[in-house]
């Protein structure tokens, strides 16, 4: 599975990064996703444990940093933060299309991205507290039950129900929005609605949204069963032992399916994703005709830009 998601997300960034001079912003979003799931999968490659742990900084160092796999879980959030920024994305970009251009650049994208690592690493620094070398073998404690009470509700309400809930409140409204353009549009081109510029560009819209209402299923799919689980056994509703137990490890392994699930969406559901692969493949070297796999040119009409989304 790991390498599974390390070749996929690597073909993603690699396809992204031959097209970056014709990349928008949501280009650059699902970019920085792939390299969030890249790293995720690497980090999820098995190290072998250490039986014996000194009783030095390095031991201490090994214990916070690699014992509890906080690279790894910085990524997770990282990718966890960086999906919830699509849906608003597409949101801004559908609902408000006047302003999309003006307000949401590469830039600004690239900023924002940044932070989500920030913050991915700042919902992690906890780990740096709670674990240590304790005699010769690493360990984790809560200073408290309250401590651990308080942690692990501020942890899921940050690191998943809080993203969980943007992600389909911004779905929401932008099927909303969509729903309202397509009824507009129809009335307004009833004589030859199908074959009306306006309403192919809603048809693609509409595209752009079901992958990511797939995008975002897949990812509440595998996430909300370990998330939960790890929620109660903080609350203490679990027992200590359910953290080693087969349960814990395949919902571990179900969540973290969801770092090589994306590549595979894109290339089932995005025909022109399928053809920037077989580009890369071929090694095509002319950026001729090359255009945003993910994003949307914007072109002016008599009422208003109509995003043409080339998906």
């Amino acid at each position: 599975m790991s390498m599974l998601g390390i070749v996929g997300n690597l073909i993603v960034i690699m396809v992204l990064f031959q097209r970056r001079h014709t990349c928008r912003s949501t280009d650059a979003l699902i970019g920085a996703l792939a390299v969030a799931d890249f790293f995720t999968s690497v980090f999820m490659v098995p190290l072998p444990r250490s039986l014996k742990v000194p009783g030095t900084w390095l031991g201490n160092v090994y214990c916070k940093v690699v014992y509890t796999s906080m690279l790894m879980w910085v990524s997770v959030d990282a990718s966890i933060f960086t999906l919830t920024l699509i849906p608003i994305e597409r949101y801004i970009a559908i609902a408000h299309p006047l302003h999309f251009k003006r307000l949401v650049t590469r830039q600004r994208v690239g900023k924002v991205v940044a932070v989500t690592w920030m913050f991915a690493f700042m919902t992690n620094v906890f780990l740096l507290f709670v674990a240590g070398a304790k005699g010769d073998k690493c360990s984790e404690a809560f200073q408290s039950r309250l401590s651990q009470i308080i942690s692990g509700s501020m942890l899921f309400f940050a690191k998943f129900l809080t993203p969980a809930g943007i992600m389909l409140v911004a779905q929401a409204l932008t099927a909303l929005v969509l729903h309202r353009q397509s009824r507009r549009k129809l009335g307004e081109d009833s004589h030859n609605h199908k074959s009306s510029p306006s309403a192919k560009h809603l048809v693609a819209r509409k595209r752009v949204l079901k992958i990511l209402f797939l995008v975002i299923a897949v990812f509440l799919i595998s996430w909300t069963p370990t998330q939960t689980a790890y929620f109660l056994y903080n609350l203490r509703v679990l027992p200590k032992s359910y953290l080693y137990s087969p349960l814990n490890s395949a919902f571990i392994v179900l969540a973290f399916c969801n770092s090589c699930a994306n590549p595979v969406i894109y290339a089932i559901r995005n025909p022109e994703f399928r053809k920037a692969i077989g580009e890369f493949f071929k090694l095509t070297t002319s950026t001729s005709g090359r255009t945003a796999l993910f994003s949307e040119k914007v072109t002016n009409h008599t009422e208003s830009a109509i995003c043409n989304v080339h998906v």
